[in-house]
């Protein structure tokens, strides 16, 4: 019974090393293969991994939808918008048969959609009204031909005027429309320009303006004058 006895106390001293030296469900097999992987494989491609894991989970919620962008600004007569080098305040937009100190002569069917706007030169340096990107000439009005506009001063009829840094103008923006295109009591919108002006550099000398882009828009209801233009 001795024997017995001790026999037990041998194989319960086995089972308890055993035990204490492989838990359970443990697996060496397992673990070598897991070694090999990850011995591998570069944990900057599991790291990774785990990113691209977690983006997808992200958009799959809706987490990475494209933010809306703001609308853009909407002014009205009297109202001033400051881009691309210009604060430009529209007043008034009168339809009329012809006025010949536009320089514009409209064709038959055609009348002339003019737009008087005061225009601040908010740059350090005198700017042309209608040469080069950023210039007054970018400005579109919704339903009329996709073409420049004239540019007259108001005061004294000079076409394609240079405006002096902080001095405003008053100056007539003119389009040759289609007679039958708008009528008196329509309202019209106008796309004001912005732009982003850059420094020359190498082959660029100067200033210069360049992302033209509609940055607001101006709403003015049309005037029938007829043959011209009442004070």
């Amino acid at each position: 019974m001795a024997e017995s006895g001790g026999a037990r106390s041998a194989i319960d001293n086995a089972v308890a090393s055993a035990s204490s030296t492989a838990p359970a469900g443990s697996n060496p097999q397992s673990k070598k293969w897991v070694s090999a992987v990850t011995s591998r494989v570069s944990t900057k491609w599991i790291g990774g991994a785990a990113t691209v894991l977690i983006l997808g989970a992200t958009a799959a919620f809706g987490g990475l939808e494209a933010v809306p962008e703001p609308p853009l600004p909407e002014i009205g007569a009297g109202d001033t918008f400051t881009g691309a080098g210009w604060e430009m305040t529209p007043q008034r937009a009168v339809l009329i048969d012809e006025l010949n100190e536009t320089g514009v002569r409209p064709k038959e069917g055609e009348r002339l959609l003019v737009v008087i706007m005061d225009v601040t030169n908010v740059d350090d340096a005198a700017r042309s009204s209608s040469i080069g990107k950023g210039s007054l000439t970018a400005i579109r009005v919704e339903d009329a031909p996709d073409i420049e506009p004239a540019v007259a001063r108001y005061d004294d009829t000079t076409l394609t005027p240079w405006l002096q840094p902080g001095v405003p103008a008053q100056l007539v923006l003119t389009w040759a429309v289609p007679a039958s295109g708008f009528s008196d009591g329509d309202d019209i919108r106008m796309a004001l320009p912005t732009a982003t002006e850059y420094t020359g550099e190498f082959f660029v000398y100067g200033e210069y303006w360049e992302d033209e882009e509609t940055g607001a828009y101006a709403a003015l209801s049309i005037e029938d004058v007829g043959a011209g233009v009442e004070e």
